[in-house]
């Protein structure tokens, strides 16, 4: 959810109009989506459900606060285009979807204990660039 709202954020779509917007807003939006399953590829520590739900809902709460403070939805699109994989596949809505999510992940079933603090530091990275981008003008 962070990393697609980062890439939204960061992103000019915001301080654009018309014809521009109308192009840049989905082709980021898609790619909000595809961020999940660029992250899943890499190697990553698997936390359980209750510590994914604890630091998720941690997110929303902070990127609820950015989206009110910018004024901005698309703050909030983009982080559920990232989440919508895992919610698709919590939910089991298709096998199909399932499979091809499995495909796309990571094979790596071990990662190093110590790659949690790698992906906490990169997750506190990106809360502070999202924190710190420039607003919408």
């Amino acid at each position: 959810m962070a990393a697609a709202s980062a890439m939204y954020v960061l992103s000019s779509v915001k301080n654009t109009s018309g014809i521009q917007k109308a192009v840049a807003l989905p082709v980021i939006l898609a790619l909000s989506l595809c961020s999940h399953f660029a992250l899943d590829a890499v190697p990553h520590f698997e936390l359980q459900m209750l510590s994914n739900v604890l630091i998720g809902s941690l997110i929303i709460l902070f990127l609820l606060y950015i989206a009110w403070r910018d004024k901005d939805v698309f703050v909030l699109v983009s982080a559920f285009l990232g989440a919508l994989p895992d919610v698709m596949w919590v939910l089991k809505i298709s096998h199909e979807f399932d499979e091809m999510h499995s495909f796309l992940h990571s094979t790596v079933t071990h990662a190093p204990p110590y790659s949690i603090i790698l992906e906490l530091l990169a997750l506190a990275s990106i809360v502070f660039i999202i924190y710190k981008a420039p607003r919408k003008t």
